[in-house]
């Protein structure tokens, strides 16, 4: 048990005394008259028992374990609220007669008197009478009025509060908060919940040692819901997001699906295109949008930014590319309907191309800045899915549904090599930092490590359920990223083939996936209509920048 919670046992402890104390002496007992009224009419043949205390608050204590009785008692429960009451010892059930009257002997004011004909329940303190004669109508019906009367009674708010109590010893909180709400303690609610908050925040810790992050965060949120704001609850969650990564911000704006997203050069913005055919523009560090590009005429598919950050490019299915000026939003440039969609853009390292891969089973470049048709690569047998150009800018990947990726010279405009993806098709392409590798994914739910120099597969990474979508190296290249259509993101360490992380908050398949520059953060976009931006764990951070912060 918590000090808190003993505290508040013992200050309840020294109540109780003094309500003892003060309630030891009883009023002698009397004969009383009762009459029961439904309406103008008396209540004929209707049960009545006489009850003591503890007798009635066994009864809220059988019932509020079982069911909320925070608004009072249900309808439906009057017949087991009245069976589950006993009389008093030298007492039975009575029935009132046709005049609705029943006489009560040896009557005291510490008893209750309930009543119940099958569709009313009425409940009375012996002090209300008069004269001896006690005439119950609508002000005594009614299950809030019969539990508000009932816990009011100091001894029947002692035993509830030491069955809570008792609960809590024993870890039962949820019965121990269904009684407090029985009781109508918000002080008693408030304990129960500090205690649970305990307890929550030392599984968490545990979960974290497991570096289980998920559970932990799971924890860490509802002791957050139950006591906001607590010091020991802040400090968990940070360590949590620091140490395993978690959702930082969740971007919305966008009518419809979201299909892509990009960071700038230097990490302060985030651009995104949807179905909704829009292209946005956002802050990536508070999640504002600054502004929308508007100008194309179906979806768009794919969104990339120039290396100098001053200039966008996007692609889409109404055929065009369209170029982009980032700080007013003004279209630059644009190509003529091409006659095929466009399924991914990518801007050359040095800014002065762009590539383009489509339906039409072809990449082609285009040269900037007045976006002129440059070269065609041609080779794929399917659908060109992807594309991606190696950090020096002197080749390029692409990715097809003919279940292969295609290395490319780029000052040749020349195949290097193909690598075969079995008989799955390939979604998407990424280089790594030092160029030497090539990531993948497919639709056969895998994420593919590559050797370039040879064409062949070093590693595959199996966990997703869905086809990937999206794939990324970090910073550093020790790691990468994935996105799929279940609904999932996960980080990869590329040595071990471990899944390090798995970030689940998408509602809907995730459609790309990319990586900031600092190495730290990472945005997927996702059909749900949302982009959301994530803290990668801190071990995927680059090195330097660790040992830095």
């Amino acid at each position: 048990m918590s000090n808190r919670l003993w505290k508040f046992v013992c200050l309840w402890a020294v109540f109780s005394v003094f309500g003892c104390t003060q309630h030891k002496v009883e009023e002698p007992a009397q004969t009383v008259e009762l009459t029961l009224q439904s309406g103008d009419a008396p209540a004929a043949g209707v049960p009545v028992k006489v009850v003591d205390e503890m007798s009635a608050a066994n009864a809220i204590i059988l019932l509020g374990s079982r069911e909320d009785l925070s608004n009072g008692i249900p309808e439906g429960l009057y017949g087991d609220f009245f069976q589950a009451f006993k009389p008093s010892s030298g007492t039975s059930v009575l029935t009132t007669d046709r005049d609705g009257k029943v006489v009560l002997k040896q009557l005291r004011v510490s008893r209750i008197i309930i009543a119940y004909d099958k569709q009313h329940l009425w409940v009375a303190d012996p002090s209300e009478a008069r004269n001896r004669k006690l005439q119950l109508g609508a002000g005594n019906l009614g299950g809030q009025h019969g539990l508000d009367l009932i816990v009011a009674r100091p001894a029947v708010l002692r035993t509830l509060t030491t069955a809570a109590l008792e609960s809590v010893r024993h870890g039962k909180l949820d019965q121990a908060r269904a009684i407090a709400r029985s009781a109508r303690s918000k002080a008693l609610q408030t304990e129960i919940d500090w205690e649970e908050t305990a307890a929550l925040l030392s599984e968490a810790e545990h979960a974290i040692q497991q570096k289980n992050y998920d559970t932990a965060n799971t924890l860490a949120a509802r002791a957050n819901v139950l006591i906001p704001n607590q010091s020991r609850t802040k400090k968990l969650l940070e360590r949590i997001l620091v140490e395993g990564g978690g959702e930082l911000r969740t971007l919305t704006g966008h009518k419809g699906a979201v299909t892509s997203v990009a960071y700038s050069s230097d990490g302060k913005y985030v651009i995104s295109g949807g179905e909704d055919r829009t292209v946005k523009l956002w802050e990536a560090a508070s999640g504002k949008e600054v502004r929308t590009f508007t100008g194309h005429r179906g979806a768009v598919t794919s969104v990339a930014f120039s290396p100098d950050g001053n200039t966008a490019v996007s692609g889409s299915s109404d055929s065009t590319v369209r170029l982009w000026d980032v700080a007013t939003g003004r279209e630059l440039r644009a190509t003529e309907g091409l006659g095929w969609k466009i399924t991914c853009v990518a801007f050359s390292p040095d800014g002065k191309f762009v590539a383009s891969a489509a339906d039409d089973n072809q990449v082609r470049l285009w040269q900037l800045p007045k976006m002129e048709a440059a070269r065609t690569l041609a080779g794929h047998g399917w659908r060109v899915t992807s594309v991606a150009f190696s950090p020096d800018g002197k080749f390029s990947l692409s990715g097809s549904e003919d279940d292969s990726m295609k290395l490319w010279d780029m000052a040749k405009g020349q195949e290097v090599r193909t690598l075969h993806n079995g008989l799955a098709k390939v979604t998407c392409v990424a280089f790594s930092p030092d160029g030497r590798f090539g990531l993948s994914g497919g639709r056969d739910k895998a994420v593919k490590l590559w050797n370039l120099a040879n064409g062949r597969e070093v590693h595959q990474f199996d966990g997703h359920t869905q086809p990937v979508r999206g794939v990324a190296f970090t910073r550093d290249g020790r790691f990468a990223v994935s996105a799929s259509e279940d609904e999932t993101v996960k980080v990869w360490e590329l040595n071990t083939g471990k899944e390090i992380r798995t970030f689940t908050e998408h509602e809907a398949a995730v459609t790309g996936v990319t990586v900031s520059p600092d190495g730290h953060n990472a945005a997927s976009p996702g059909a749900d209509g949302s982009v959301r931006i994530w803290q990668l764990p801190r071990q995927v951070w680059p090195p330097v920048e660790e040992a830095r912060k």
